[in-house]
């Protein structure tokens, strides 16, 4: 079904039972990676969100009252769909077993060469700057293009980001950073490009996601980057990593080999222990106000290790939604994010 547009009444009898049956009748310990768009008339976001929320885990539901992208882990696929099919068209649905896929977290690295990317739905292509194989598998699964390996310590070049946006078939682009230090790079191959480019001013990972998130496949370049931009916005980046060299910033000494931390790029904590800067940049970020708190693990770190520290933070932010993703990313042990 995926690419397709259909409208589906009800799921049928003998189809659901058959895919919520799974975990239980043969162990299946991932469910299914579940992605559709629902379009429709007034539509509730909030009422949709709780609802698909409710199935599963890893749930993005996002858009407006005419269009919503859903995204969400389930055992029960059936239940998802067969709600949504009750509050308009579906479009591009893509059911994925992750148990098939060898899936080990809960987390968006369904096959990103079967996802379909932003491109292909709406004629508008995004190139986005990534580094590690996580990150990169869930920024493809939002509908990236085309992914430029990059971060910090690696910058791409502006040849590299220009290479990228002439490789795609489709004429308007848009481009993610994802980090300051390429922003101007970005800017030098809009300038070159014979396309019509527009360079989203992403500083890191979780705003490129939000930004990604807020696209629209109904609008057009101009409005997407808009919307895409003031995505960025309403995010907080806690980056977690060893500090290279002795520096004073402000009233903040670090000697080299201790653990620092980012917030929204600046230096403003360190401390001995990677768990220590954790709960620093939390109460700096002020997450207690937000709702999602978001923690992207890096190579460097394991599944058991990043679940242990997220059942601290659970304990102490029992109020707030936590999502664990395996991003690999090199040189930060942790990036956060709470929205």
């Amino acid at each position: 079904m995926q690419g397709e547009s259909v409208e589906i009444d009800e799921i049928p009898e003998a189809t659901a039972p058959l895919l919520e049956a799974a975990s239980t009748e043969t162990g299946m310990e991932w469910g299914y990676c579940t992605e559709f768009i629902l379009q429709g008339e007034d539509l509730d976001l909030g009422e949709i969100k709780e609802r698909v929320a409710a199935w599963g885990d890893s749930a993005m539901v996002v858009g407006d009252e005419s269009t919503i992208k859903v995204h969400v882990h389930t055992f029960r696929p059936g239940e998802v769909i067969s709600y949504a099919s009750s509050k308009g068209t579906l479009h591009n649905i893509k059911i994925d077993n992750m148990q098939d896929q060898h899936q080990e977290y809960l987390v968006m690295e369904e096959d990103a060469n079967a996802a379909p990317t932003a491109e292909e739905v709406s004629g508008i292509a995004i190139v986005a700057v990534v580094s590690g194989p996580g990150l990169q598998r869930v920024f493809n699964s939002l509908g990236v293009s085309s992914i430029v390996p990059g971060g910090q310590t690696m910058n791409p070049s502006t040849q590299e980001l220009l290479q990228a946006i002439e490789a795609l078939s489709t004429t308007d682009v848009i481009v993610l950073p994802n980090n300051g230090n390429v922003l101007l790079a970005a800017q030098k191959a809009k300038e070159l490009s014979q396309k019509n480019v527009v360079v989203v001013p992403s500083d890191s990972i979780p705003q490129g996601i939000s930004a990604l998130l807020a696209f629209n496949y109904q609008a057009d370049l101009e409005k997407n980057a808009t919307a895409m931009e003031k995505a960025t916005q309403n995010i907080h980046t806690a980056e977690i990593t060893r500090a290279i060299r002795s520096v004073k910033i402000n009233s903040l000494e670090v000697e080299e080999g201790e653990i620092i931390g980012l917030l929204n790029g600046d230096l403003t904590a360190s401390g001995s222990t990677i768990e220590e800067v954790v709960f620093q940049m939390l109460e700096q970020t002020k997450a207690s106000e937000y709702e999602i708190i978001t923690v992207y693990y890096g190579e460097d770190v394991t599944q058991s290790q990043a679940e242990d520290l997220v059942s601290e933070v659970q304990e102490r932010y029992s109020e707030q939604e936590l999502e664990l993703i395996n991003g690999g990313q090199p040189h930060y042990y942790y990036i956060i994010s709470t929205e």
